[in-house]
């Protein structure tokens, strides 16, 4: 049984229960001054059309992936983004896109809100505006075939590797390993185009591998044989406008939310996603109380610990 949450807007006490946020809060943002026009446009505009839109993968498995049958788009983040619906009172409508969409579709106003496996970068954090605390993280790693034998990135000098169009790791990987990086357009492809021996490998999410993995399609033949590089939190992104306003502090106290009654644990199970260390030092850390207040507090700050981030 999940435990209630008292959250504190501009020194007003407001009950949560899991699964939703009272609607009241809204409204207390606003009147406690917190919103900026910007975000009170998006906050209409939502309530007016009745529903929130969400940009989530259509094309990583377990994360976001379309159903052919019935075109729905299911996963752990399209789940996480129905919390978020559900807490405003709003339907859910889900956009998929594909990794070299995202910004794209958060900064024309195309989306709402982004919730698709996009990892922290600084770039990332000047184009849109990435919200704290982060709600994942994940490395990066090679699927190979085992007849590769790769045993060092050193070992990708000069050997063809697929990627993803705009994934952050395709220039480091480039530079310092040598690696002849092809950026295919989405997943589909950069997965087909290993299966049918164009690459030697794929460069992508250890998440997302040991996933993969799981299935009988790759681990008979298919590794992911190194050690993980460029070890990045994910965060959910809003557009550049909305950056400091009401919306990313809503947002915000909702993952803190997720974190401290483990919901994001939670959904792991759920979709099979195996355990990892980062959501159980996040849960432990928001969780904690020194001199009987929780350590990180009850929201982001300038004060926040940069381990609660």
């Amino acid at each position: 049984m999940m435990s209630q949450l008292f959250l504190k807007i501009g020194g007003h006490a407001v009950r949560r229960f899991p699964g939703k946020l009272l609607l009241e809060t809204l409204s207390l943002l606003i009147l406690c001054g917190f919103a900026q026009s910007g975000w009170t446009d998006t906050l209409n505009s939502i309530k007016t059309r009745g529903s929130l839109i969400v940009g989530v993968k259509k094309d990583v498995p377990l994360w976001g992936l379309l159903d052919p049958v019935n075109g729905e788009i299911k996963g752990l983040e399209p789940d996480l983004a129905k919390l978020v619906a559900e807490q405003l009172g709003v339907k859910l409508k889900l956009i998929g896109v594909l990794t070299s969409e995202r910004t794209e579709a958060v900064v024309s106003g195309r989306v709402d809100m982004l919730i698709a496996t996009l990892s922290d970068t600084p770039e990332r954090r000047q184009a849109m505006t990435l919200v704290l605390p982060h709600y994942y993280a994940s490395g990066v790693n090679l699927l190979a075939r085992k007849s590769e034998r790769f045993k060092d990135w050193s070992d990708l000098r000069n050997r063809r590797v697929c990627s993803r169009r705009g994934a952050f790791y395709n220039r480091p990987i480039t530079v310092t390993y040598g690696a002849d990086v092809i950026a295919v357009y989405g997943n589909d492809l950069s997965f087909a185009a290993l299966r049918d021996g164009r690459c030697s490998a794929l460069v992508h999410d250890d998440i997302a591998i040991v996933t993969l993995l799981q299935s009988p399609l790759w681990a008979h033949d298919f590794e992911m044989p190194l050690t993980s590089l460029y070890h990045v939190p994910w965060a959910i992104a809003l557009a550049p406008s909305e950056r400091g306003g009401t919306f990313e502090k809503l947002v915000s106290k909702l993952v803190v939310a997720w974190h401290r009654e483990g919901i994001l644990e939670k959904y792991e199970a759920k979709w099979g996603v195996p355990s990892t260390t980062y959501l159980k030092e996040k849960h432990d850390i928001w969780q904690r109380k020194v001199n009987g207040k929780f350590f990180c507090g009850d929201e982001m700050s300038s004060i926040t610990p940069v381990e609660c981030q």
